[in-house]
């Protein structure tokens, strides 16, 4: 158990100090990981997360400070503090309504204290009980680990490994390997809607599949996370490994190694994988990525899109399950039937697991090895933020949010140009200069046609050859808008190198 604000507010110098919540933020629920106080403007650049900052009102009137209120709680909020505590007794009295109203646009927690306490007090209270809370939390984990892998010595199979654990625990418990499979299950049935944690397995640095347990009695934090995984990993990789091949899946999945477009090496590695995995090399592919709320309530749905879409001959699904994400491509034998057909059925298929309990994300159509890799560098920066369940998105929808995040400009552009119009693309300047006329005239067919000295039949040939190579139609407006301004910004950053 962690010591919360709740917790901390509910303590025994705190309630003498008459607090009033101002604003929630993100919850009383969240945890504390220190309390301390220190007035300086530049507080933030000190704090390392999960604190309960406690400051006089009178700090609140600026004096020798630089900056805003509003300056003030963006700060903290990007160091991520827990609460701000304002004493409410002298001087200031009120609240600040300017602290008031960053306070509810940052959602930063605001507390406010009506009478006085000395403020080692309040610290000394609350971060005893933090320590104590610390000490009794790691005599739980040693206790459990040493129950666990007492428990685990005696399976002899993943059946054993799934009763061990829900044994111990007391809770329903799911084992799956890394195609998604369920592979055991004890504890008896989960109950729809309850809050569970998904575990992540693995061994010989390749995934062996997750487990999933529920959460009725008793909540696991990262840290008992962390050590369920390293000891039921070993020990369920006996049983459910799945070998070179997921080992190659994981491979390609991770993308290049700059996070951005695959060398030389890379792309021949790449392609011998994926020769090993069975794929022809005329393949065309979907990267996707999936993240489950629950894999026992989603997996299964995700099962019948797979099947769904093997149906057809020709057309397969590679993927594997590492924890609450699975990741994996759709494939077409060849592009016959057409790039843009290809890319509506993988989306409708994939539109069609957009259920509250899994989100959603894919790339852009891949013809070859290498914006197949590629493709997953753009996933993986997607995924690594906050899931939105429920939601199907595109890498292409998300690009200009990522390049406007990116620092280093030239990434940013690299970055934009290779999970957009690709590489080959930016590389003919007949294309290019095609989709920056197209761009320079809002899209108007009849002004690009003028600009480039060309009939229309001519535009319409070229932008059906961009089509066929990066699988976005001209006719869908939000992701081809998108396309003609990675163009644009492909050209100028051309012209700016060369000279």
């Amino acid at each position: 158990m962690v010591v919360s604000i709740r917790d901390a507010l509910a303590e025994e110098r705190f309630r003498l100090a008459q607090p009033v919540v101002e604003v929630e933020g993100k919850g009383l629920d969240r945890p504390v990981r220190w309390v301390f106080t220190n007035e300086r403007e530049d507080v933030a650049n000190f704090l390392s997360g999960g604190e309960m900052l406690i400051i006089e009102g009178n700090a609140l009137r600026g004096a020798g400070w630089s900056g805003t209120l509003d300056e003030y709680v963006r700060s903290l909020v990007s160091a991520n503090v827990a609460a701000l505590v304002v004493e409410l007794v002298e001087g200031v009295r009120q609240m600040p309504a300017a602290l008031l109203s960053a306070a509810r646009e940052q959602r930063l927690t605001l507390i406010g204290l009506k009478a006085r306490v000395p403020f080692v007090d309040l610290c000394q209270e609350v971060n005893t009980a933090i320590v104590r809370e610390q000490m009794r939390f790691q005599l739980e984990v040693d206790t459990m680990s040493t129950s666990l892998r007492e428990g685990l010595s005696h399976a002899d199979g993943i059946e054993a490994v799934a009763m061990t654990v829900a044994e111990l625990f007391g809770q329903s418990v799911a084992v799956f390997d890394a195609d998604g499979l369920l592979a055991a299950e004890a504890g008896g049935p989960f109950r729809a809607g309850e809050p569970t944690a998904v575990v992540a397995l693995s061994g010989q640095s390749r995934p062996v599949g997750a487990l999933e347990i529920s959460q009725r009695a008793m909540l696991l934090d990262e840290d008992k996370r962390r050590t369920l995984a390293t000891i039921v990993s070993p020990v369920a990789a006996l049983y459910i490994d799945g070998g070179a091949r997921i080992g190659m899946i994981r491979h390609l999945a991770l993308g290049p190694a700059d996070g951005i477009h695959a060398s030389l090496s890379e792309a021949k590695d790449a392609h011998a994988m994926l020769t090993a995995l069975g794929f022809a090399g005329s393949s065309i592919y979907m990267p996707f990525a999936l993240r489950f709320r629950s894999l026992v309530e989603g997996l299964d749905s995700v099962s019948d899109m797979i099947e769904r879409f093997c149906e057809e001959p020709g057309y397969e699904v590679a993927c594997m399950l590492s924890g609450d994400m699975m990741t994996g491509w759709m494939s077409a034998e060849d592009s016959t039937g057409g790039v843009a057909a290809f890319d509506a059925r993988c989306f409708r298929e994939l539109d069609s697991l957009g259920g509250d309990g899994i989100y959603v994300v894919h790339g852009k159509v891949a013809m070859d090895t290498v914006t197949l890799v590629d493709g997953f560098a753009g996933l993986n920066d997607v995924m690594s933020r906050e899931p939105q369940y429920g939601q199907v998105t595109g890498t292409m929808s998300a690009a200009i949010s990522r390049f406007v995040a990116t620092e280093d400009m030239d990434r940013a552009i690299r970055t934009l140009v290779v999970q957009t119009i690709g590489v080959e693309v930016a590389s003919q300047p007949m294309l290019l200069d095609t989709l920056c006329a197209c761009f320079d005239n809002l899209d108007n067919k009849t002004g690009a046609c003028e600009q480039l000295g060309i009939g229309r039949q001519t535009l319409y040939n070229r932008l059906d050859k961009v089509t066929q190579m990066i699988g976005v139609d001209h006719n869908d407006r939000r992701d081809w808008s998108t396309l003609l301004f990675a163009a644009k910004l492909a050209k100028a950053w051309q012209s700016e190198h060369r000279g």
